[in-house]
């Protein structure tokens, strides 16, 4: 069942193959990707600002409470001085609760909420719709034990919705990212992955929102025929990894030469 009230950073950290790690074993190798589980990386800017936009958007009560704007200036100091860096180091101890983002990050983020609010379709899902927010999912596929963590999820209509930010939101540029990103893949893990723990699914919905402005905001669906292709990759993904566990091997690239 998809539980309610998990942080992210808990979700995050959990055991479980996510659809994010399934398609980089496709995309890379086992190897790799056994490497970055044990030892991963911190958040990239691009990571910590998209978690701000997901919040200012769906949660924006959280978003007032865990995300401040950095300041230019410490006691008339620059970010660039020792002065600066000992304090800010400083506030940041002092409330490891808070996320901080430059201005230019934090009206962002914040004008790309205000505009995805203001989308006819999606204001009108979120007016209509039972949601659940970022809820946490846990299942067993293939032999592996996975995980899922959708956007938005209404259990009575079965539409699940999730937000993407990008730097172009156009059809042609959205369905280059889709390929290029492995959305298509996606929405089979999070559909597969909601049946198999016995949920309603009828619906997957991307809400593609600018990051420069005007902000922009364009919706699609994944054709059918594309879902049930991306099935395929999923279980050949978890396969993969089943087997890698079984024998606790993880293959790297491949030792020839492969001709491109």
């Amino acid at each position: 069942m998809i539980k309610e009230g998990i942080p992210n950073e808990e979700y995050h950290s959990s055991p479980g193959f996510s659809r994010s790690t399934a398609w980089n074993v496709l995309k890379t190798c086992p190897e790799k990707v056994n490497h970055d589980k044990q030892y991963p990386t911190r958040p990239t800017s691009a990571l910590i600002v998209g978690n701000g936009f997901h919040t200012a958007t769906l949660e924006p009560h959280l978003f007032e409470k865990e995300y401040e704007v950095k300041p230019s200036q410490i006691d008339g100091k620059s970010p660039l001085t020792k002065h600066y860096k000992e304090k800010f180091s400083e506030m940041q101890e002092l409330d490891e609760s808070i996320t901080w983002l430059s201005r230019s990050e934090f009206e962002m983020v914040s004008d790309m909420a205000d505009s995805t609010n203001s989308h006819p379709w999606f204001s009108s899902m979120m007016e209509s719709g039972n949601f659940i927010i970022e809820g946490s999912g846990y299942f067993e596929f293939e032999g592996v034990e996975c995980k899922v963590r959708p956007d938005l999820y209404d259990p009575e209509s079965g539409l699940i919705i999730d937000l993407k930010s990008t730097q172009d939101a156009s059809e042609s540029g959205f369905r280059s990212s889709v390929r290029k990103w492995g959305y298509d893949f996606q929405v089979a893990w999070y559909m597969e992955g909601l049946r198999q723990m016995g949920h309603k699914v009828t619906d997957f919905v991307f809400v593609a929102v600018e990051k420069s402005s005007p902000h922009l905001v364009a919706c699609y669906r994944i054709a059918p025929n594309f879902i049930e292709q991306q099935k395929r990759q999923m279980i050949k993904a978890c396969q993969i990894w089943a087997n890698c566990k079984a024998t606790k091997t993880f293959p790297g690239y491949s030792t020839s030469v492969v001709t491109l």
